[in-house]
């Protein structure tokens, strides 16, 4: 389930007046607006067009030792790579040349100090060369930082600093390669993004209960009726029925247990399982369980199933 997604159910569980719910919403709205802005870059990314050979790949994770770096897009071409690093940031933004900082000035004139994208950028550069070097592979690597938010206005940036809009981002893409001199070898773009693709190392997200600090006690228990958005619905013959508001699904438990690998734990056993559906049978539990090809583990009483990696 999608971390945007997924903490917008989270939200429903606690009780209303639980003191985190506040914390929780402003998660949800700088989540999903991240998620919105990596996708309006990926959208804009399709009007970009080379006459030579090309690729992009996106949300990619790579690992040096202990390092590791997570990339919103790279773009791969013949004379160079190019690093995407989104930006979700909205009202003005000035630039300090003294104190290399931002600042955001939001609606109300109060001021943020936020980091200087710019740092982090030539660290995710400084990586990738550094990971392509260790597998003879030497090339170029470049770098755009790209403020994805509609109500966005630069007072100054960073002199000489790649960074720019959404609307402007294939530009500033044609115009970092045209400023690169032909190379008498071309990159070799799709063994490149193989290589690429073979060691991406997807983001491990923690259990939301443990991100955010919130007790699983402190959960509403129950499977998820999308009609009415409640939690009364209870199993009868091989189907799910919302006691509240009659409707049926057959696969709700589906749901369930996406939420609650993203809310409580990586496994689940058939216990937990029941605990958090409010389900009676131990033998309904199993079938539901074993129709999945989840990773199984344990003894019979205690025996986990995790999804496989």
């Amino acid at each position: 389930m999608p971390q945007g997604q997924a903490i917008k159910y989270f939200i429903a569980r606690p009780p209303e007046k639980h003191p985190r719910k506040e914390y929780l919403e402003n998660q949800l709205h700088r989540k999903t607006a991240g998620e919105r802005g990596e996708n309006k870059m990926r959208k804009k990314f399709q009007e970009f067009h080379l006459d030579e050979n090309f690729a992009a790949l996106w949300d990619i994770g790579l690992i040096d030792g202990d390092w590791k770096t997570q990339f919103d897009g790279l773009v791969m071409t013949e004379k160079c790579i190019i690093i995407l690093d989104s930006k979700n940031v909205s009202e003005d933004l000035h630039f300090d040349e003294k104190t290399g900082e931002f600042i955001r000035m939001d609606s109300k004139g109060q001021r943020l100090i936020l980091d200087n994208p710019v740092f982090q950028l030539n660290k995710n550069i400084l990586f990738l060369r550094r990971w392509l070097r260790k597998r003879k592979i030497d090339v170029r690597v470049k770098g755009l930082i790209v403020y994805t938010a509609n109500q966005c206005l630069f007072h100054s940036k960073p002199s000489g600093a790649p960074i720019c809009k959404t609307y402007q981002m294939n530009d500033y893409l044609y115009n970092i390669l045209h400023s690169l001199p032909p190379d008498p070898t071309p990159l070799k773009v799709n063994k490149i993004k193989r290589l690429i693709e073979a060691s991406h190392s997807p983001y491990v997200r923690r259990p939301l209960c443990e991100t955010y600090q919130i007790a699983y006690s402190d959960l509403q228990k129950g499977v998820y009726c999308a009609s009415c958005k409640g939690y009364q619905v209870v199993r009868s013959k091989r189907n799910w029925v919302c006691l509240r508001c009659g409707a049926k699904n057959s696969t709700a438990h589906h749901f369930a247990l996406q939420e609650y690998f993203s809310f409580v734990d990586d496994s689940v056993t058939n216990k937990e399982f029941r605990e958090f559906c409010l389900l009676e049978s131990s033998d309904v539990a199993k079938r539901i369980l074993v129709q999945y090809d989840f990773e199984v583990f344990g003894e019979t009483k205690s025996r986990r199933y995790r999804i496989k990696e």
